[in-house]
């Protein structure tokens, strides 16, 4: 009998220390991948101060409450090319005031815009009108949508969900209506 001499081959020529190294070399690249996307796209969706941010909420409902007390109500038409609007104001609210509108973006405050509203001459009676023109909003399912005076004595919102159209109606509380209504036909 003839006895057959294996030649052992290297390692590195042999297919199967390729094959069981080449899942771990994957998930370290695709780590370093996630690492950077994570840290270009960051998310402000979760607040560092949740207690801060408890405290401003509280706050904000007084402001709710005064807009309720003053009656305030707003109508929103914004343009098609979502870069200006149109505001009607009713209620009791001093028109020396300065008002500000706030488009905030549902998930990055890099997005959120604050314009000062321009009051529209010759209004009169109980209608205030005001012109607003701010950056084109990217487009996004929905908005949230703030009139707020200057001093931060009261405040109007709500959600503006795109696909609904172009106009708005801002009343005081909304939110909380819509809660304590759900609440009591639970009941």
């Amino acid at each position: 009998m003839v006895e057959k001499i294996q030649s052992s081959k290297v390692w590195y020529k042999e297919p199967w220390p390729w094959i069981l190294m080449a899942g771990p070399i994957i998930v370290v690249f695709a780590s370093i991948a996630t690492y950077v996307i994570a840290q270009r796209t960051n998310s402000d969706l979760v607040t560092d101060d949740y207690y801060k941010e408890g405290k401003y909420i509280s706050i904000q409902l007084e402001r709710d409450n005064e807009a309720k007390k003053r009656n305030i109500h707003a109508q929103l038409l914004i343009s098609p090319e979502f870069d200006a609007a149109k505001i009607f104001l009713t209620g009791d609210f001093d028109r020396q005031q300065p008002i500000d509108l706030l488009l905030i973006h549902p998930a990055s405050k890099s997005l959120d815009q604050k314009v000062r509203l321009q009051m529209t001459p010759g209004t009169s009676g109980d209608k205030a009108e005001y012109t607003a023109v701010f950056k084109p909003l990217p487009r996004t399912q929905h908005w949230y949508v703030q009139l707020e005076d200057a001093a931060g004595v009261w405040r109007v919102e709500d959600k503006w969900i795109v696909s609904q159209g172009n106009a708005l109606k801002l009343d005081p509380m909304s939110k909380l209506k819509a809660k304590e209504a759900s609440a009591a036909s639970a009941l």
